[in-house]
């Protein structure tokens, strides 16, 4: 796939298959293309004037996602985000969970209550919150408001959870939450995260792509890309040579 923003190529050549219920770190230095690639898997980039794929295609479960026949209300549900800075709703803890279940119909409350109950267990929020559902989601700390923003992504049950620098604004304690939930939440979805740390690549991710100006340069086993990578330019990157 190549995917241009206006005349400029923002990736080139990219050819990759996520595997299926692990978590894929992208990483890479800044600028080379890391959160275009993640957001060309749900379309986000559809809201850049210009933006554009040019060549090739991104398949989510077979089917190309540009394809005339797809919705993109549907794409977002079967591909959660959660972005670098939290973002909740001025809306209760309990109605930012449940916001993408009521945008695509669903009005019983049973089913409503179970799927909050659910989203905020597998976000490790439950025992946080479960007596303060009413509450403003704004008077949540950063990494509740990011654990809470998790749980809304997975509470319509996505297929895939991206997840852009979720970490990178929060403190350690709250970051060794959301790591820990990472490898949970791989047990029910695809992730794939974005992350400069590359120490956080190491703990939480099964497989690793390195980005270098556009390009996947190398793709495998976190363990493999860490110790023992094929080529120098991941070895130079994760010397610290460039950043």
């Amino acid at each position: 796939m190549d995917f241009c923003y206006g005349a400029s190529r923002a990736l080139e050549d990219i050819s990759l298959d996520v595997p299926y219920h692990r978590v894929t770190a992208l990483i890479g230095p800044s600028g080379c293309g890391k959160s275009t690639l993640l957001r060309c898997i749900n379309r986000m980039n559809d809201r850049v004037p210009g933006a554009r794929v040019t060549r090739g295609q991104v398949r989510v479960k077979g089917k190309n996602i540009h394809d005339a026949d797809v919705d993109l209300t549907q794409l977002r549900k079967q591909v959660g985000m959660v972005f670098q800075k939290s973002n909740p709703f001025a809306k209760s803890i309990y109605d930012n969970v449940a916001y993408g279940l009521r945008i695509h119909g669903e009005k019983n409350k049973a089913v409503l209550d179970e799927a909050v109950e659910r989203a905020l267990r597998h976000s490790a929020l439950w025992d946080e919150l479960k007596d303060r559902l009413g509450a403003s989601a704004l008077a949540l700390s950063g990494g509740q408001q990011q654990r809470l923003c998790i749980a809304r992504a997975i509470a319509t049950l996505p297929d895939v959870l991206l997840m852009d620098e979720p970490c990178s604004a929060l403190d350690p304690i709250s970051t060794l939450k959301i790591e820990e939930l990472m490898s949970q939440l791989a047990r029910e979805f695809t992730v794939i995260i974005v992350t400069h740390n590359m120490q956080q690549a190491v703990r939480v991710s099964d497989f690793t792509a390195f980005l270098h100006l556009g390009k996947i340069i190398e793709f495998g086993p976190t363990e493999d890309i860490f110790t023992n990578p094929r080529e120098k330019l991941t070895e130079d990157y994760l010397r610290g040579i460039f950043s």
